[in-house]
């Protein structure tokens, strides 16, 4: 069976090879990148099977991002988990309603994070 890839955005280097080297040993393939700018261009060539997205981000933030991968029919699908340390009111409004996505709270337990991915991304799949 073929990895799943895993596509990680955030600004802070630190928490993207925290996160990668944590789904890597859970047997995920990850990209990342260390903004928002980038997204769009790498879900289209990757092909990931879900995006894990900070909110706030120098240059592109997180809900421009998501709004550029939803308006894009190849990248439309791809589920998404926002990363937040922002306070909640600011990200749910924009994401309760819009469907494969969902949003978890910074600082962000790895058990936790594992658990939403594979909500999308099942242990058979």
């Amino acid at each position: 069976m073929a990895r799943q890839a895993i596509l990680v955005i955030d600004d802070d280097k630190h928490l993207v090879e925290l996160i990668q080297q944590y789904l890597e040993a859970q047997g995920y393939l990850v990209y990342t990148a260390l903004d928002g700018f980038h997204a769009h261009p790498m879900a289209e060539a990757r092909h990931p099977a879900l995006i894990i997205l900070d909110v706030d981000m120098p240059i592109t933030n997180g809900l421009k991002a998501l709004e550029e991968l939803r308006a894009d029919p190849k990248t439309k699908e791809i589920p998404v988990i926002m990363l937040t340390g922002v306070v909640s009111s600011r990200v749910f409004p924009v994401v309760e309603n819009m469907p494969r996505v969902s949003h978890i709270k910074k600082p962000v337990g790895l058990e936790d994070l594992h658990s939403m991915v594979r909500h999308y991304i099942p242990d058979d799949a």
